[in-house]
């Protein structure tokens, strides 16, 4: 794997060539770091590129490394709707973890004995009983202004998609959107009812996003900024 040296930090990177790529991308995701390019780009090039990025690409890899490491204690941070908040957690003589947002911090109890799972689910629990409230009138919104309706509507943990629809219209939501903004939300609910008339990414399908949504291709930028939170 190639790799360029980085102060005392050494950054390994993937090469994908596509014929059809006229520009160098570069993407940072939990699996590391992949450069997508052309097949004429010069691995000189390449390399040049991603050493200018590398103050970015740093930083994008130490925060993916933070949100899957942390440890859910007093002074940690949790997103919520797109803005990071200061977490307390209190003891007490309870049988079950609960977790309250009180608008400025998390206010996390949790049994004398409590381990980080209990907590995890707790906070997983959350997340799906607002992404329920948040959502589901929001897509009615949307379902009616598109003139398009799901089959069904779930909401589950996902490791890779904020979203998804199938071939037969369900659309199932990751209860884990709560923790980016409403802006970017709407954005994914939007995408996954465009795919009820288009399954896949095509011209036509884009053109439907566009038409409900003209500044989707700056959404959808920002929305790649938080997949560490997937």
């Amino acid at each position: 794997m190639p790799f360029v040296a980085y102060g005392t930090t050494t950054i390994e990177y993937t090469v994908e060539r596509k014929k059809s790529l006229k520009n160098t991308y570069i993407n940072v995701d939990k699996n590391g770091v992949l450069v997508k390019t052309s097949n004429e780009t010069e691995l000189k090039s390449i390399e040049a590129l991603v050493l200018k990025k590398a103050s970015w690409i740093v930083k994008h890899l130490e925060g993916y490394k933070s949100t899957s490491d942390v440890e859910i204690v007093t002074g940690a941070r949790l997103y919520y709707l797109g803005k990071s908040y200061y977490v307390e957690v209190l003891e007490d003589d309870v049988d079950k973890v609960s977790v309250a947002f009180t608008h400025s911090k998390f206010k996390i109890t949790v049994p004398l004995k409590c381990n980080q799972v209990a907590i995890n689910k707790a906070i997983d629990a959350f997340y799906k009983e607002k992404a329920v409230k948040k959502i589901t009138p929001l897509l009615k919104k949307y379902s009616k202004i598109m003139q398009v309706q799901p089959e069904h509507i779930s909401f589950r943990k996902a490791e890779k998609r904020w979203g998804s629809c199938s071939a037969t219209n369900r659309i199932s939501f990751n209860y884990h959107l709560m923790k980016i903004s409403s802006a970017l939300i709407e954005y994914v609910i939007i995408h996954e009812l465009s795919h009820i008339k288009h399954k896949n990414h095509s011209k036509e399908f884009w053109s439907v996003v566009k038409k409900y949504m003209h500044d989707y291709k700056t959404r959808d930028e920002k929305i790649k900024k938080f997949e560490k939170f997937l």
